[in-house]
């Protein structure tokens, strides 16, 4: 696991800490264990790719405090001003705390939309360990438990996916929840930067995949949403047994 000094570790589990009250109600999919899953997970493959880990562990507890999912506003994305005001009441020094800063602002899935791409080894764990926790086993309850708070259906047989779309289209869509696997989900295992991510993703993606036809079927959909996932099926040579 990561060797980080005893200084730097204590830093971190006081900002553990103030995550983990400041989250204590949310209630999208977005909460303390999503945090602590992203956490832990990311240091893994910090230690695994070399990162320095206490940039790693700060980006990661700190990624959605500032996220419009949870502020309402999309400037806070930018501005960051939670993990700012997180930070500099734990005394992390003001230049880790800019890396840190920077890291958060180069990940997000919309923000790949439009052109942007983390550009770092510590935003690339970043992001790798934040899309795993939204595919698999956790991924799917995490994208139902985020729908029903947005008051989304859980499937609409006769609204299909967007195939195409903008950063700005991707945030003002109101499709069902389903549609969401096929709008975001099912290509994250071709958007992870580590080797470790991507051995990761393999198992997961196939997992959604596995449900999704399970759904399907158990749902009389039609068989056009069959043919969507086809698409998304993993190579006979790289399916996971379980």
């Amino acid at each position: 696991m990561p060797n980080i000094p005893p200084s730097k570790a204590a830093v971190i589990e006081a900002v553990a800490l103030d995550i983990e009250k400041l989250l204590a109600d949310e209630g999208s999919g977005h909460d303390w264990q999503h945090i602590h899953r992203v956490w832990k997970t990311a240091e893994r493959l910090g230690y695994m790719e070399n990162a320095d880990g206490f940039v790693v562990s700060l980006a990661a507890l700190l990624h959605d405090v500032d996220d419009r999912k949870l502020t309402g506003d999309i400037s806070t994305e930018e501005t960051v001003p939670t993990a700012r005001r997180i930070m500099g009441k734990a005394g992390v020094d003001p230049a880790v705390l800019e890396t840190v800063c920077e890291t958060i602002k180069m990940t997000g899935f919309h923000k790949s939309l439009d052109g942007g791409r983390s550009r770092t080894l510590e935003a690339h764990i970043l992001s790798d360990a934040d899309q795993l926790d939204a595919i698999g086993a956790v991924g799917i309850a995490r994208t139902f438990v985020y729908g029903a708070s947005r008051k989304r259906s859980m499937f609409d047989p006769s609204d299909f996916p967007m195939q195409e779309f903008t950063a700005a289209q991707y945030d003002a869509n109101k499709g069902s929840t389903v549609n969401h696997f096929f709008e975001k989900l099912l290509k994250l295992r071709d958007r992870m930067h580590t080797e470790s991510g991507r051995l990761e993703a393999e198992k997961r993606h196939a997992t959604m995949v596995s449900f999704l036809d399970d759904f399907f079927e158990e749902s009389a959909a039609p068989r056009d949403w069959k043919a969507l996932l086809d698409k998304y099926r993993p190579a006979p040579s790289s399916q996971v047994t379980h």
